[in-house]
């Protein structure tokens, strides 16, 4: 009877010794990265929110571990906030996370609440942290304030700045009819009295352009709710005094009327 020969195989110790060592190094790299904190932050499209507040909010001020971060838990905490419309929270490169949100703006601020409307209609209470904010002076229905609010966030920041106080004037025909339910009288810094309609608020654009355009030096009531703008100014007296006679010069209000144009938003 035959016996068979049973090769014994050689354990390759070096390919062992191999294995360990790359079983050990990913071992340690993961270690490493689970251990490594975030070392930046990289927070995008914020103007209003403060990058800390943003931070505290999620818990991220204390700068906790990289790989620990529930990036899509992050974005739809920012979202619940009512000054954030969108928000998206994402992995960078070197242990960076990105925060990309949009705001949802503070436009105005309602008197006969005290509350501060955002742009998408949604009224918060003032606590007197925005500076610069117009003011809606009386009653203004829910509905024609969130147009307003919507359409005003279209406008450029240095105009929005212009304005003082806003006050809800809808037009009426001869027969106390209702024309534009959203018709608002602004009161600019400069003292000029502007009409518009809140859906074509971004009209407003066209603001500075008019004036350099028409080369007013004289305020007036721009009526910029048409297809044209037309132009009121105001009337004024001035009173001149030489010796013992004075001279009153009057100059009558004149009206211009000039197209609208509005950039692209």
């Amino acid at each position: 009877m035959k016996t068979k020969n049973v090769k014994k195989k050689n354990v390759n110790m070096g390919k062992i010794l191999v294995l360990i060592l790359v079983i050990y190094i990913i071992g340690c790299l993961g270690i490493y990265v689970y251990s490594e904190p975030v070392r930046h932050f990289e927070i995008i499209g914020n103007e209003y929110i403060k990058d800390v507040d943003i931070l505290r909010s999620l818990g991220l001020d204390t700068y906790p571990s990289y790989v620990s971060i529930n990036t899509k838990k992050m974005s739809e905490k920012l979202e619940s906030n009512s000054f954030i419309k969108t928000a998206k929270v994402s992995y960078g490169l070197h242990f960076t996370i990105r925060i990309e949100i949009e705001e949802n703006k503070p436009m105005f601020i309602v008197k006969e609440s005290n509350e501060v409307c955002l742009s998408d209609g949604t009224l918060v209470a003032n606590a007197n942290s925005f500076v610069g904010l117009p003011t809606l002076l009386n009653n203004t229905p829910t509905t024609n304030m969130k147009v307003l609010a919507s359409n005003l966030s279209q406008v450029d920041k240095g105009i929005l700045g212009m304005i003082n106080d806003i006050e809800y004037r809808p037009s009426y025909n001869q027969q106390n009819k209702v024309i534009d339910e959203n018709r608002f009288l602004l009161s600019m810094n400069d003292k000029n009295l502007v009409y518009i309609t809140a859906k074509n608020a971004k009209v407003l654009n066209s603001y500075l352009e008019i004036i350099a355009a028409n080369k007013l030096t004289s305020t007036g009531t721009f009526y910029m709710d048409g297809e044209r703008s037309v132009i009121k100014l105001f009337k004024t007296t001035t009173t001149t005094t030489k010796g013992d006679e004075s001279t009153t010069t009057t100059t009558s209000s004149t009206s211009q009327t000039t197209s609208t144009t509005t950039r692209g938003t």
